[in-house]
């Protein structure tokens, strides 16, 4: 598994997984912030925040990142993606294991770079959802994708790094490849999630969770 993965076990038997991947620069701490808002709702649900793969290139004192972010070219983002998606399609794997639960009982959140490889995971592992918060979707040419689970899309129509236009985006290419997508605007908010795209986050994590089976 990586090497620091800031987490949340709970006391009580663990029934459900979330893992959370911070965007670009940030670090696994950062985003673990919404597991502590989350957790008191979700009590039988394991929290997973690792720090990305790489040391960040723009924030060296406690960053990291996914892949390298020179622009938002489709084909240096693809690059990352197919770099980056490897290992953590072995570490949701490795979770499931230890914790002998479904692949249903996986919900995959991501933030700006980590939403974008959140939802790059549909080419790689099957899940019980996935929160994409302020990102985009990359997909590879010719490929079809191995799973279709539930999508929630939550994005500002006020971020100025991942423009508000990337959600309708997203929307439309996944819908296209049969995946059930719902989304939340937040209108004003920049790039950041506000306390209406958490609530909707955490009703969508308790939705799918009730409406999935518990592994024996």
């Amino acid at each position: 598994m990586f090497e620091n993965c800031p987490s949340i076990i709970p006391q009580k038997p663990i029934q459900k997984l979330v893992v959370l991947l911070h965007g670009y620069g940030s670090n696994g701490d950062d985003l673990l912030e919404i597991a502590k808002i989350w957790q008191p709702d979700l009590p039988n649900t394991a929290f997973f925040s690792p720090n990305a793969i790489e040391a960040s290139e723009v924030n060296p004192f406690g960053g990291y990142q996914w892949f390298g972010l020179k622009d938002f070219d489709h084909t240096n983002i693809r690059a990352g993606l197919d770099k980056a998606r490897p290992h953590v399609n072995r570490f949701l794997k490795r979770l499931l294991a230890e914790y002998s639960l479904l692949p249903s009982d996986l919900i995959v959140t991501g933030f700006s770079q980590g939403a974008m490889l959140a939802l790059d995971m549909v080419y790689a592992i099957r899940l019980g959802g996935i929160i994409g918060y302020s990102g985009a979707f990359y997909p590879p040419l010719n490929t079809q994708p191995l799973s279709s689970p539930p999508v929630l899309l939550v994005h500002g129509t006020a971020d100025l790094v991942v423009p508000y236009a990337n959600l309708q985006a997203a929307q439309t290419k996944l819908r296209a490849a049969g995946i059930n997508v719902m989304t939340q605007t937040c209108p004003g908010l920049g790039h950041s999630i506000d306390e209406a795209g958490l609530m909707a986050g955490l009703d969508f994590i308790k939705y799918q969770h009730q409406n999935q089976p518990i592994a024996l």
